[in-house]
């Protein structure tokens, strides 16, 4: 709602500024102290909107990745949110594409590594329930001469409540 608020009244200067700027210079300069004083007095609201969901709340299933163009993959996976009251928005992988020329380097754990990427799925995920994503990850400057090995792992996640569990 304040938003809305906000809107209007920077429309409004934007009209008023027309005819009268140095008034409307003014109202700014209230308003931008007066939003200023209101996030000092109500600082626990962005926290209210924001809910507590932890990585291990967060469930990576059936990742595929697949060859794209421009030295890029094609990530398709499952997010799946195990958390009883957020709703999960927003996650960031972890992506390492190793370079493996046996099946001895792989057991082992010992591929170089050629590329760690951090790409960020936005993908609104309500409590108990999963949801299938499509994403890019690049790695340029980068050739596999064996076989591809990939680790993916949940690295950050952010939830929020929804409105009706408040």
């Amino acid at each position: 709602m304040h938003w809305i608020i906000l809107g209007i009244v920077a429309l409004a200067l934007v009209a008023i500024s027309v005819r009268y700027p140095r008034w409307a210079f003014m109202i700014l300069i209230a308003l931008l102290g007066g939003a200023v004083l209101l996030l000092q007095i109500i600082p626990g609201e962005r926290e209210r909107a924001s809910a507590r969901i932890s990585v291990s709340d967060v469930e990576l299933l059936m990742v595929n990745i697949a060859p794209s163009y421009a030295n890029s993959f094609e990530l398709n996976g499952r997010l799946g949110n195990h958390s009883s009251d957020a709703e999960l928005s927003e996650t960031t992988l972890e992506v390492w594409l190793r370079d493996c020329s046996s099946d001895s380097e792989r057991t082992a754990d010992n591929c170089p590594v050629l590329g760690v990427a951090h790409p960020r799925v936005t993908l609104l995920v309500p409590p108990g329930q999963a949801r299938d994503f499509r994403i890019r990850v690049s790695f340029p400057r980068v050739q596999v001469r064996g076989e591809a090995d990939w680790d993916t792992t949940v690295s950050t996640v952010r939830g929020y409540r929804p409105s009706n569990a408040q």
